[in-house]
């Protein structure tokens, strides 16, 4: 629960588990109404990472208890090298539960027979003043911006994961709990959103020619394919080891580049980095990740809402007399 970080890192956990639990019972009540089943292998997976978490948390109690008080420079290094460790599973546990629990959430909205609401958002689009067709023409007309772009949504997950392994060889555990709870918000968020507006993409509803993209032709084949397998039931299986981000709207990977930002936020010479690669990233989620700019515009909004809860629960509570 991260409570030796303070009150406000307890309130966060609370928050990131109150979220797992809700989607967890959601996944228990839904699943076994669905056609979709869990795998097998998945549970030998989870009871195999529960398995190493205890491994580790053993391992690192029995060093640190072997340790002691030794002011030693050799001992001192051991301590904060185990303090990182435990840093690191303490924080990989529940992103892990709120991602399985996630995404099969996920998978059991998009083979429910939700009517899909591309039209919806398409409307929107054009009520900015934005279209995606022309758009997608105009990013894939120079192949170094089609690159550019490929590049920045591709490398989402691994600079946030670049930051996460900053804030635990900083020892901030507060900000690791602040960055757990406004994921495990915005999963929330990104789940009722998915169920209110199911969508099947841009690519999907604008019929989008191959040439119309031949620039981002790496991954041209396998826009929408899990989703349309889930809909027409030819996927009936969640297999976490093979699982894909199926959601249109809200853009989830603008809220992992919003969150990641703002967790970076105390380190000038990483946020500004971070900054860059994810508005570009953020940029290309229209042409790259097929979304409509509503789905980028309400991805961004919901993490805002996300930050400004996590924020606000972290303010003691003042009573009242």
């Amino acid at each position: 629960m991260f409570s030796d970080f303070g009150d406000a890192a307890q309130r966060h956990m609370a928050i990131a588990w109150s979220c797992i639990v809700a989607c967890t019972l959601a996944d228990v009540v839904w699943l076994p109404n669905s056609g979709l089943s869990f795998a097998s292998s998945n549970w030998i997976t989870i009871l195999q990472g529960m398995a190493y978490c205890a491994i580790a948390a053993a391992f690192i109690a029995i060093a640190s208890n072997r340790l002691g008080a030794d002011q030693r420079r050799p001992a001192v290094l051991l301590r904060r090298g185990l303090f990182m460790t435990e840093l690191f599973w303490r924080a990989l546990l529940p992103i892990s539960a709120l991602l399985t629990a996630g995404s099969t959430l996920s998978y059991l909205i998009a083979a429910s027979k939700l009517p899909l609401r591309d039209d919806v958002l398409a409307g929107v689009d054009h009520l900015l003043g934005f279209d995606w067709p022309t758009f997608l023409a105009a990013t894939n007309s120079h192949s170094f911006v089609a690159t550019l772009l490929t590049t920045a949504y591709q490398s989402t997950g691994l600079l946030s994961q670049v930051v996460l392994g900053w804030l635990i060889l900083q020892r901030r555990g507060d900000r690791l709990a602040e960055f757990i709870a406004v994921l495990s918000l915005s999963a929330v968020a990104l789940c009722i959103g998915m169920w209110l507006i199911l969508a099947a993409g841009a690519f999907a509803y604008f019929h989008a020619a191959p040439h119309s993209y031949q620039h981002f032709a790496a991954l041209g084949d396998m826009w929408g394919r899990t989703f349309a397998m889930l809909r027409d039931g030819s996927l009936s299986v969640v297999d976490m080891a093979r699982v894909d981000g199926i959601v249109s709207f809200p853009s989830f990977h603008t809220m992992l580049g919003v969150m990641t930002i703002y967790a970076a936020r105390d380190t000038r010479w990483l946020v500004v980095p971070v900054f860059i690669v994810n508005a570009t990233m953020i940029v290309a989620t229209m042409p790259v990740g097929g979304h409509h700019l509503a789905d980028v515009l309400a991805g961004g909004g919901l993490t805002i809402a996300a930050i400004l809860i996590a924020r606000r629960s972290a303010r003691p509570s003042v009573s009242r007399t």
